[in-house]
């Protein structure tokens, strides 16, 4: 057996009882659903990451200064915005021309 196999074959022996539990019908089904939304509850309960990320800067950090940094942060996609419209006007100025270029007329020879 290659090892590949073999840590398949592992991983499925760990998981046999919980995959028991979940086709059973009856009390041992219901049990499983009873843990799960137990869990999910707790996990919904405790903070994120972020948000003990932010009490974090917020015991660090001075309140005038993350203005300045919020502030810096709206100036910057400003900037960008700008950027991005120059280029835009630019495109469309070059194919009002490229479309002025190509005005192509016909004139019948007799």
């Amino acid at each position: 057996m290659t090892e590949a196999r073999r840590t398949a074959t592992r991983i499925e022996d760990t998981s046999a009882p919980a995959t028991r539990a979940r086709r059973s019908p009856g009390t041992e089904g219901g049990d499983r659903l009873a843990e799960l939304e137990t869990r999910l509850a707790k996990l919904e309960k405790t903070r994120r990451l972020r948000e003990r990320g932010r009490g974090l800067m917020a015991r660090v950090v001075p309140d005038e200064a993350s203005a300045h940094f919020r502030n810096a942060g709206r100036e910057n996609l400003l900037a960008v915005r700008s950027i991005v419209d120059f280029w835009i006007e630019r495109i469309d100025d070059s194919e009002g021309r490229s479309s002025r270029r190509t005005r192509r007329e016909s004139i019948e020879i007799d």
